[in-house]
């Protein structure tokens, strides 16, 4: 149940990245706002691989 919830938590970083990229910077630092979503998207992979693994 762990790695859902990590998958769950990387979902909301990847949104909330954005949210504060868009309204906060007026999209100013998108391509770091993209970059950083990126590690947290591989941080979610992970969790996902980890949480198939689990399961068999």
């Amino acid at each position: 149940m762990k790695y859902v919830n990590g998958l769950y938590a990387s979902l909301v970083l990847i949104m909330l990245v954005h949210l504060i990229d868009n309204t906060l910077l007026d999209n100013k630092y998108s391509g770091i706002a993209i970059f950083i979503s990126l590690f947290i998207f591989l941080a979610g992979t992970m969790f996902f691989i980890n949480a198939k693994n689990h399961i068999k």
